[in-house]
């Protein structure tokens, strides 16, 4: 969810910025499908990256020799957009005592039948047995052909050294067939490079480092970015002239020039969107001046014009109890533009899943605790996958 403002580490790159030059000869070699789970092929070389200073807890390694990199399923592209949840409580306030469980998961696959999950976790929280517990629970998903999304939802953006030193270790302990998508930073903030002070501009270029370091680390999962502005869909491309500086992701991949965001071509552009006043996700009335447009089909033509794919990995417009009849429209239109545009959009995750949620929350997506894995799916849950 949005968060208005956070205090930023001082971005330190000069360390990998070597990487990107290094790798960009490297460019020419991705032909995999785009959002396609595939067979990694044979382990090639890594090259590491010293640890930060102070290093995240979640940078101790805990995979097992041959479990993770020997085992691996193809599963063909989605023909379609896939339709999924946010699978909330790692990241919870406090504590993570009400984490997703793995009786959790099956139920959002097997009983709900969501076809993507998105994992929210706060990264000093991934200890070696909480890394072992995410692992099963990713594999799980894996064997029933569903993709998960991992998400370091912190806020924060920190070094490009930082990021790629926890996502190389963190992301070897998971699949890199396709099933397990790196999440880098929720709705990323607070830049606060010395000397590049647009943020737009810092964004793309550390990102870019960052995605370039763990390339050439050895990391070839899916990589999924967010950006400045609570990555809102509608915040995407502003159509600054050229005259102005950057105030949007789609300014600042047009203007930088240092090479592709992704050697490997497996890098897709995360976006969010709540429907009312402010975007801010905080009611459950929706904000209709523009009418019941949900703006994706926009932000997919923006993805396209680039030749981008995405994701919408948060978005809700009402809950397992009722939708708002300002939302009405809006949902339809939302779940219409996600399967129209399925050539860019690979998929939704939509927000308020997890035992995390009180029965009180306005995006709730599970009917009530006692029964919401054994009573019939609600009617909105039906909607978030895609059904009539």
């Amino acid at each position: 969810m949005m968060i208005l403002s956070r205090i930023r580490k001082l971005a330190a790159f000069s360390a990998v910025s070597a990487v990107a030059l290094a790798i960009s000869a490297y460019a020419s070699r991705s032909g995999d499908a785009l959002g396609e789970m595939i067979v990694p092929a044979a382990s090639s070389p890594q090259i590491a990256i010293s640890p930060p200073a102070r290093a995240p807890a979640a940078a101790l390694s805990v995979m097992p020799a041959q479990m993770v990199a020997q085992q691996s399923v193809a599963i063909a592209a989605p023909a379609t957009a896939l339709f999924g949840a946010n699978l909330s409580g790692a990241e919870a306030k406090d504590s993570d005592a009400v984490r997703p469980s793995f009786s959790d998961l099956q139920g959002y696959i097997d009983h709900f039948g969501f076809k993507l999950i998105r994992y929210p976790f706060k990264d000093s929280r991934m200890t070696p047995a909480r890394i072992n517990e995410l692992r099963t629970l990713t594999e799980h998903a894996r064997s029933r052909g569903v993709r998960m999304i991992l998400d370091n939802h912190t806020y924060q953006w920190t070094s490009v050294q930082q990021q790629v030193s926890f996502w190389t270790t963190f992301a070897r302990n998971f699949s890199d067939d396709g099933s397990v998508v790196l999440d880098l930073v929720n709705e990323p903030g607070g830049f606060n490079d010395p000397v590049l002070t647009n943020d737009w501009m810092q964004w793309i270029r550390d990102a870019k480092l960052i995605i370039a370091g763990l390339r050439k680390n050895g990391i070839k999962h899916p990589i999924a970015i967010q950006y400045p502005q609570w990555s809102a869909t509608f915040r995407f491309d502003k159509a600054e002239p050229a005259s102005t500086a950057c105030e949007s992701a789609g300014c600042a991949i047009d203007r930088d020039k240092s090479g592709p965001i992704d050697p490997l071509n497996r890098t897709y552009i995360n976006a969010h969107r709540y429907w009312d006043k402010g975007s801010s996700g905080t009611n459950r009335v929706c904000e209709t001046t523009w009418g019941a447009s949900s703006g994706l089909d926009g932000f997919a033509a923006q993805l396209r014009k680039r030749g981008l794919k995405g994701y919408v990995t948060e978005a809700a417009f009402g809950s397992s109890y009722s939708v708002d009849k300002t939302c009405v429209g809006i949902g339809k239109d939302a779940i219409a533009d996600i399967k129209a545009n399925s050539d860019v959009l690979l998929g939704i995750t939509w927000w308020g899943g997890g035992r995390v949620w009180p029965e009180s929350y306005h995006f709730k997506i599970e009917p009530a605790k006692a029964t919401r894995f054994t009573s019939a799916i609600p009617t909105y849950t039906r909607q978030l996958l895609g059904q009539r």
